[in-house]
């Protein structure tokens, strides 16, 4: 090659390698500058997950269960939650499987008891009182009870009871004051049979015991006839709804203990009579309740019970109203109950009159045998007799043992033979004052003064002493919650 030619393609050759130099050179720039800002980027990165790692192992650490011996039970308070859950679900499981087991005394009775004393000063005459007036001790009453669970369709109790008779020298004879059994298994709905306390308003078919004052009010003793025993059938509904609603229904021979059984047997003839539907005493009941806020509810119910019968009508109406009051956020025994009941009494009652003989009708009252005194005649009359009666009363529990209250009491008698007109007062009332010690649920004391005011104007003052105490499986005092 001709040495010009050579040198000018070496010096092509060198510029054209320069100028590719220089290209080169200026991409190498760009790419380390952007390694550079991605190497810092990175750089922030990592130290924001250190900083994010560092917090959460401090939450962790403050937020960690630890096992008393060791280990971790959950983190944070998610897992905390849901182990307990596992904890309760597993437990609640395993008492399930406890209580399903067959034990040994699952068919056996449980026992429980209730001896019930008291002393009483009555300064009236003794036509007023129950019991001789003056200074007098009393058995009220001797109870055992026994519960048992008979299927799993039923279960069944027994009540015997006896109380000192002072018309027989204070003996006290047990009787079976209770006996019934009733269904468990059917829905919303409860079907019992036996003798047990027909729940005739509020205080009637409670025990004399578990009563929320010494005596039972008057007007319950007249219009009722003590407790509300009686023996027959009954059904109990809970209306599937989303308020309470219960309605209750029976049929017996008679409700109350002391009311006379109607056409009892020696009034019916074996061969050619027998006691008539209409003879039979008929039972209804609502009740229902309310809530107003957390501290204060109420109980509204209303019962009839109905003789149909026209020569032995009777028919009795009751009210009742129960207010609770207890505080929200303090201790359970301390509240107060306000309980009122009203009822409306209807009875035809038989009685004996005297009247003149006229056999001829001229006006003239007949003298058959001569002596100057008009001859009568003894008829059965029947009368209906409608009087007002009821009580109210409040106790407030101050603590744990003690608590106070006061109750008034009134009635109409029924008394076909009565004229009210000429009566100094329409009722007669009873007015109390009672305090109450409870050592203990199954024990307690009461004290009682009673100041009642007949219709004939007279009055009388009474004091009254109980002790009572409870052992066993005795749960009757549910009925003064």
């Amino acid at each position: 090659m001709h040495p010009r030619r050579f040198v000018f393609v070496l010096a092509a050759c060198l510029a054209l390698g320069r100028a590719h130099a220089e290209e080169g050179s200026k991409e190498l720039q760009a790419l380390q500058e952007r390694v550079e800002s991605l190497s810092r980027k990175l750089e922030s990165q990592e130290k924001l997950i250190q900083s994010q790692d560092q917090r959460l192992k401090e939450q962790e650490n403050l937020l960690t269960v630890y096992r008393p011996g060791g280990g971790k039970i959950a983190q944070g308070p998610a897992g905390e939650v849901l182990e307990r859950l596992k904890r309760a679900e597993q437990q609640s499981a395993e008492a399930l499987k406890a209580a399903a087991r067959r034990k040994p005394n699952d068919f056996n009775m449980s026992i429980g008891a209730a001896v019930d004393t008291a002393f009483r000063y009555f300064d009236g005459n003794n036509a007023k009182a129950d019991r001789p007036a003056g200074n007098d001790f009393q058995l009220r009453g001797a109870e055992v009870v026994f519960y048992a669970d008979v299927d799993p369709y039923f279960k069944s109790y027994l009540v015997l009871s006896a109380e000192a008779d002072a018309a027989d020298n204070d003996e006290a004879v047990p009787g079976v004051e209770e006996a019934a059994i009733y269904t468990t298994s059917l829905s919303h709905v409860q079907v019992k049979g036996g003798r047990f306390f027909v729940p005739f308003g509020r205080l009637s078919p409670v025990h004399n015991h578990d009563l929320p004052f010494v005596d039972r009010p008057l007007s319950l003793e007249n219009y009722v006839g003590g407790e509300s025993g009686g023996d027959g059938v009954q059904v109990r509904a809970l209306l599937p709804t989303s308020h309470f609603f219960q309605v209750t229904g029976g049929v017996f021979n008679k409700v109350g203990g002391e009311y006379p059984l109607h056409q009892p047997l020696e009034e019916i003839d074996a061969t050619n009579s027998r006691r008539g539907g209409a003879e039979l005493t008929y039972f209804l009941k609502l009740l229902t309740s309310f809530e107003l806020g957390e501290s204060h509810s109420f109980e509204l119910g209303a019962s009839a019970i109905e003789v149909p019968d026209q020569a032995k009508r009777r028919n009795l109406v009751n009210l009742e109203f129960t207010y609770r009051w207890h505080p929200a956020g303090s201790p359970l025994r301390e509240r107060l109950v306000w309980g009122t009941e009203l009822m409306r009494n209807e009875v035809r009652v038989p009685f004996l009159r005297d009247f003149t003989v006229d056999a001829d009708g001229d006006g003239v009252p007949d003298d058959a045998d001569g002596d100057g005194v008009e001859d009568t005649e003894t008829r059965l009359l029947r009368r209906n007799v409608t009087g007002w009666g009821g009580y109210s009363y409040v106790e407030y529990f101050l603590s744990r043992h003690w608590s106070l209250g006061g109750r008034a009491d009134f009635f109409q008698p029924a008394d076909p033979t009565e004229d009210r007109t000429n009566t100094r007062n329409t009722y007669e009332q009873t007015y109390s004052l009672f305090a109450t010690y409870r050592f203990s649920e199954f024990g307690r004391i009461r004290g009682q003064l009673n100041r009642h005011e007949y219709r004939d104007g007279d009055s009388s003052n009474e004091f009254l002493l109980q002790w009572t105490v409870f052992w066993g499986a005795h749960t009757h005092n549910f009925d003064q919650r």
